[in-house]
Formats: C-alpha cells, structure tokens, sequence
C-alpha cells in the first residue's frame, strides 16, 4: 500500500515541468512584459542544453537582449502597429546576462567558442563561474 505523502507529491514540482519544444518560450522573447522575458529566459536557461538546436533560431533575439536592447520583430503587433515604433524595453541586468548564458550555450553546442566565450563572460559569475564550473565541458 502506498503511503499517503507519496500520492499528495506532485510527479514534477511546478518549476521543473518538463519542457518538450521551446517554442512557447521562444514566443514570449518578443512580450512587451519585462517579467515575462525574463522568466522565458530563466526557463530557457534550464532547457537549453537539450533544446538547443530550436533555441539557435533565436540567436539574433537573444544577443539583442543581452546587449540592452530589444528583441526585433518585422511584423505588426496586436495593435496593427509596427514593432519598430513601439518604444524599446529596458531589461534589467539580471536579464541581459540571463540571456547572454542561454545565448553562449547555443553557440557552446554549435561549436562557436569565440562567440560562445564572449557571451559566457557577459553573462557574469552566476551563470558563468569557472571556479564552480569544474568539470564541466561548457566550463572547460
């Protein structure tokens, strides 16, 4: 008989759903919601590794983030307005560096170490700490 605290557990916590495509969150790059970005981002961050391969179609999105800007978006939005005169969105640090270590492990397996190191060092030391790092080939 099972124990009643083994029925109550949910199979996965609510933060560690497992995720099958990247889709849903490659979407939300382009919200205009500065918390939505960055919990798309902090998701992504946890998928990347093996959902790569879609995350690379987003490659310019997530270098522009991580360099302060805003992501690029050629259609109209909701609104029938162009994106391009939509005001910009200002992302905070955490965010941007965010971004910069999901951008750097994409080019980390596209086996990009020029760009893949660049991004990894603008990412800062919470996501990017050799000393924490060891073992690790992306670290290596």
């Amino acid at each position: 008989m099972a124990s009643s605290s083994l029925l109550a557990t949910p199979l996965h916590p609510s933060n560690t759903t497992p995720v099958a495509t990247a889709s849903g969150l490659l979407a939300l790059l382009s919200e205009s919601d500065p918390s939505l970005v960055s919990h798309a981002l902090s998701r992504l961050l946890s998928v990347v590794d093996t959902l790569w391969h879609e995350v690379a179609e987003c490659l310019p999105d997530l270098e522009a983030i991580a360099e302060g800007g805003d992501v690029a978006d050629d259609v109209m939005d909701d609104d029938g307005v162009a994106a391009a005169s939509r005001p910009s969105i200002a992302h905070d640090l955490p965010t941007r560096q965010t971004a910069a270590a999901v951008a750097s492990r994409v080019f980390f397996h596209l086996e990009e170490p020029v760009q893949a190191l660049r991004l990894a060092l603008e990412s800062g030391e919470e996501h990017f700490d050799i000393r924490r790092g060891k073992g690790s080939m992306y670290v290596e």
